[in-house]
């Protein structure tokens, strides 16, 4: 992922608010399939780069974070 891309930056472009960023990263919510696509395809990586399996009782899907 290219250098300067914020969390506020990415929620504006997905469409969302930047304390839902934060809590995808922290594990505390899920997002909805259509978010890991818009997330996935403006960040331009495959969904499995971007979204990871968390090891977790429920195995549910962990957004990878910025880097």
């Amino acid at each position: 992922m290219e250098k300067g891309v914020t969390k506020a930056h990415l929620a504006r472009r997905v469409g969302v608010d930047r304390s839902y960023v934060t809590k995808l990263e922290q594990g505390k919510m899920q997002p909805s399939g259509e978010m890991m696509f818009r997330i996935a395809r403006y960040l331009g990586q495959p969904l499995e780069e971007v979204f990871q399996h968390a090891q977790s009782i429920n195995d549910k899907p962990a957004f990878a974070g910025l880097k």
